[in-house]
């Protein structure tokens, strides 16, 4: 009976951390298709820009939601095409958004400037870093269309506090910059001259400064970062699929390669998800085994599921991660969790392989995970300070422990 009290005395705890879980929650939506179809509104204008040949280009974008929704308040997830930055349209990924928005997301594609310059002589790595750039303020002017929208006229009656952003390739490297860079990290020459030359950190695609470009999250299909060292204890989530060899962008760290041009040095996802796991930050990478194919599985049926499909779950455990889904178990006989309280420096022990790890921090959101087939211990740190609630789970059991960093 004691031992009842104490979980039902935590349970209160965590809920009133933690508050009621996001509206739309049903235990299927966001996992499933929970609708049979999308409505799509085309060519909504967001912002305008010069591109780095000079023209004027009107940024447009075009949304998804799940047809007969009555949901007032819902996730979105802001995608970017694929096209090493002198290609593609936001048309291209029609069909990921609408496997989104049947899922219960709304889903938008957006345009973003391309590099337009002569290829003779090719460009250098401080042009495509400036184009990057540019794309990345045309990314942050989407963010605050949508979220000015819900201030406004509220159209597309989104949850402002779930915007994620993600994209294919290129795109996917605007979204990681986007969620990644910003004025605390060191850099480069090229880098900040790049952001000093296109409207400092806002970007100057749109002039609604008034809200912000911040987001929840990242889903960072085959793309790349500049600098992993532009990973901070903190960061939002981010979910990555990639090709291990991959010749166009690297898995790893190396050449970003433009039509058989190596131009620039960045890391892909297998580096991104080493830093992300250093710095504390939730992410989850599928790997692609033996492939030299750049995005090859959004062109295998089975595997373009399987992604779509895991980073639906992803996202969906972000959204509606449930404190009150704790169950009393036998944590002794599953795992064991040590020091606790600890310097943010601590140990799990866990009695068999393939075992889930996640931490939730106390606004719900999923600060670390790991899937590790490999070993039964591991070495985990946190650098803020708080109370986390930790969960492991494999085929046959769940536990959840209280953490106290101090």
């Amino acid at each position: 009976m004691k031992r009842s009290l104490v979980l039902a005395s935590l349970i209160v705890f965590v809920s009133s951390l933690f508050g009621q879980i996001h509206p739309t929650c049903n235990g299927t939506r966001y996992v499933t298709y929970e609708f049979q179809t999308a409505d799509t509104t085309k060519n909504i204008q967001f912002g305008t820009n010069l591109t780095w040949g000079g023209s004027s280009q009107d940024l447009f974008m075009d949304i998804y939601e799940p047809t007969g929704d009555q949901a007032t308040e819902r996730p979105v997830l802001l995608l970017a095409f694929g096209g090493s930055f002198i290609g593609g349209s936001r048309q291209d990924i029609e069909d990921i958004c609408v496997d989104y928005a049947k899922r219960g997301f709304v889903a938008v594609t957006i345009d973003y400037r391309l590099y337009d310059g002569p290829f003779f002589p090719f460009p250098s790595a401080a042009t495509m870093i400036d184009v990057l750039i540019k794309a990345m303020g045309d990314m942050k002017a989407a963010v605050r269309y949508l979220k000015e929208d819900a201030a406004t006229n509220n159209v597309f009656k989104v949850d402002t506090n779930l915007i994620f952003v993600g994209g294919i390739g290129s795109g996917a490297m605007v979204a990681n910059h986007l969620a990644y860079l910003d004025s605390t990290d060191v850099l480069t020459t090229d880098v900040s001259t790049a952001i000093s030359s296109n409207g400092g950190w806002p970007g100057n695609s749109s002039s609604n400064f008034q809200y912000s470009s911040e987001v929840a999250g990242v889903i960072n299909f085959s793309g790349a970062i500049l600098d992993t060292n532009y990973f901070s204890p903190g960061d939002v989530p981010i979910f990555s699929a990639h090709d291990d060899a991959d010749g166009t962008i690297p898995y790893g760290t190396g050449d970003f390669v433009i039509i058989g041009v190596p131009i620039i040095t960045v890391s892909g996802s297998g580096d991104m998800h080493i830093s992300a796991n250093t710095n504390s930050i939730s992410n989850q990478l599928i790997t692609i085994p033996n492939s030299t194919g750049h995005v090859s599985y959004m062109n295998d049926p089975t595997w373009k599921d399987s992604v779509l499909s895991t980073s639906a779950q992803f996202l969906n455990d972000i959204i509606c991660f449930n404190p009150l889904d704790i169950k009393e178990v036998e944590e002794s006989t599953v795992s064991k969790v040590y020091p606790n309280p600890n310097n943010g420096q601590f140990s799990v022990a866990v009695s068999s392989p393939n075992t889930v790890i996640k931490i939730f921090n106390t606004e719900g959101r999923l600060v670390f995970s790991e899937i590790n087939p490999d070993t039964r211990h591991y070495n985990i740190q946190l650098d803020i300070p708080g109370i986390y609630f930790l969960e492991i789970s494999d085929s046959n059991k769940r536990t959840h422990h209280k953490l106290v960093v101090k």
